[in-house]
């Protein structure tokens, strides 16, 4: 910048003393020229003074024309009418210089000036001429070129002066230029230093423009740093709300280069971080094919590991979004539904086939035996009952899936509920002599009384059916901080071990002819399972093959609700 400002202020310099030698030399050639026509004039008047015009002129004008003004001077007499009485130039001048300016500007105001190229000598001449008023006019002339006569002593003058002021302006002007553009040299390199958070460090100067820049520049500073801070803290945000995803979120530039990723899409795609290109580290075809398609909006299923995964990919104005969703559970919710309606079709058809050949017989008459036909309305009373508690067992399933159920917690007395429980198995408990224990202290728990007497009816239920006979059944209910803990334990068939992941699926039996036989539904542990989960409670299952089984749960306690 220095040279830049130091090369305007030498052409300004330039043109300025360009400028000053032309106008010097104007006015020097005017000053020159009025000197010359005054001397001039003066010198006329002394030869108008020394002439004898009664005498012959030429003579004396040859003598007096060395002393006139210098060695190259021309005198002339005209007469009133222009014509040449006598002249130092040459003898006889037949010439008419009547219409001459100098001639005519005397005429009119005794004295006359003009300067042009004589047609006697052929040279730039200056003229003067004097009017005596009486019959002639003295004119004097000279060789004259201006300046140029004097262009031998002013050019060294003008040279040095030149020479001078030109350094000296020189001098003053790189002292100058440095003064001006060290400031910005400074705010330049304080800008080139400035830390991560855009803090400089700058100075006051002399010149007030420079402290504006200054001002503008802090000003420039502190929006930066409260901008950055915005953006931070919004990143910060961002990376916290993709952090608690729990879907996978990547957003790709427009050359598929990774600029967010989350944890979980990095744990469904693989080891890829910010910058990377996801075509060079991606190994799903459907991705890729969807990538490169150009389509605002796709949706591609994906199978990794264990897990299905919707990927939502999205075109957007800088580039593209890839949305990973699990849709595991509701694949699976899909498929459970799917095999809960074929097991209701199922578990229908065969009373309802049965219920159908029992009454086409009666209907028919072909059985007239009233004892036969007792047994057939009994076994079709059988069917009927196992059909209304499978439906009710499915309609309470259904309502605890769907959270369809607006239950009134209240407080329950837990050992009444077991004694309602263990009444309505008085004839089972009898007819394989089960041997029931429960002496556990009554305590009361907020809930509600339906749930928790289907909970206790299918687990205690569960292992009166599937005892032995002369079994033990024991329950123990007690307190377990807020909540309650609830165990019962039987001395049955048990379980066996491969099974035992599975008894608390829908419609699953471990002996399918037994537990119809004892009037299974195939929904109970899973009637359990679900009242267990909307409880938010823990539900665990201990079992060995013809030693029995221990079911132990865990609930915390609920609030009562307000009436």
């Amino acid at each position: 910048m220095t040279k830049s400002i130091l090369r305007y202020f030498i052409v300004i310099l330039v043109v300025a003393l360009l400028s000053s030698c032309v106008i010097s030399g104007t006015l020097l050639s005017n000053s020159i020229l009025d000197t010359t026509e005054h001397d001039m004039l003066y010198s006329l008047k002394l030869i108008d003074y020394a002439l004898d015009y009664q005498q012959p002129l030429d003579g004396q004008i040859e003598k007096l024309n060395p002393l006139a003004y210098s060695d190259d001077t021309r005198i002339s007499v005209i007469d009133l009418e222009g014509n040449v009485v006598a002249d130092t130039a040459k003898d006889s001048i037949s010439e008419n210089h009547l219409n001459r300016e100098e001639i005519q500007e005397a005429l009119k105001s005794s004295e006359g000036y003009a300067q042009r190229k004589s047609e006697t000598t052929g040279e730039d001449t200056l003229y003067v001429a004097l009017y005596n008023h009486e019959d002639y006019i003295i004119r004097l002339a000279i060789p004259y070129h201006g300046i140029t006569d004097y262009l031998g002593s002013l050019i060294p003058a003008f040279a040095v002066s030149s020479i001078i002021s030109f350094l000296i302006a020189f001098i003053l002007s790189r002292k100058l230029a440095v003064t001006i553009s060290k400031p910005i040299i400074e705010i330049s390199e304080s800008l080139d230093h400035m830390s991560k958070d855009f803090r400089v460090d700058l100075k006051d100067y002399d010149y007030q423009e420079f402290n504006v820049i200054v001002d503008t520049i802090y000003n420039l500073s502190h929006r930066l740093r409260k901008s950055m801070r915005q953006v931070k803290l919004e990143r910060i945000k961002i990376d916290e709300i993709l952090k608690q995803m729990n879907e996978g979120f990547v957003l790709l530039d427009e050359d598929y280069q990774i600029l967010s990723i989350n944890e979980k899409a990095i744990s469904i795609l693989g080891d890829m971080k910010v910058h990377d290109r996801i075509l060079d580290y991606l190994y799903f075809p459907d991705i890729i094919q969807a990538l490169q398609n150009n389509i605002t909006k796709q949706q591609v299923e994906l199978k990794i590991d264990h897990n299905i995964y919707a990927c939502y990919i999205s075109r957007v104005d800088f580039g593209t979004t890839l949305l990973f969703v699990d849709i595991t559970a509701s694949k699976k919710a899909e498929k459970m539904r799917s095999e809960f309606f074929s097991n209701v079709s199922h578990e229908l058809k065969t009373p309802m086939t049965s219920i159908r050949g029992y009454s086409d017989l009666l209907a028919q008459g072909v059985v007239q035996n009233e004892s036969q036909k007792q047994v057939m309305l009994e076994k079709i009373q059988t069917e009927v009952d196992s059909m209304s508690r499978l439906i009710n067992d499915i309609l309470m399933l259904s309502r605890l899936e769907s959270m369809d159920i607006e239950a009134e917690m209240m407080p329950i007395k837990m050992r009444s509920i077991v004694d309602e429980v263990l009444e309505s198995y008085e004839v089972e408990i009898a007819k394989h002599d089960i041997h029931m224990e429960y002496s556990f202290e009554d305590m009361v728990y907020i809930g509600n009384h339906q749930q928790i007497y289907t909970l206790l009816n299918n687990i205690i239920g569960n292992a009166i059916k599937y005892n032995k006979d002369h079994g033990s059944v024991f329950v123990d209910i007690e307190a377990q901080g807020d909540g309650m803990k609830i165990v019962v334990k039987d001395t049955g068939i048990g379980i066996p071990l491969a099974d035992q992941a599975r008894v608390f699926e829908r419609f699953y039996r471990v002996d399918k002819g037994r537990s119809k036989q004892r009037g299974g539904t195939g929904l109970g542990l899973a009637i359990v399972k679900h009242i267990v989960s909307h409880y938010k409670g823990t539900i665990s299952l201990k079992s060995e093959l013809n030693i029995g089984t221990t079911i132990e749960i865990v609930l915390p306690q609920q609030k009562r609700t307000e009436s």
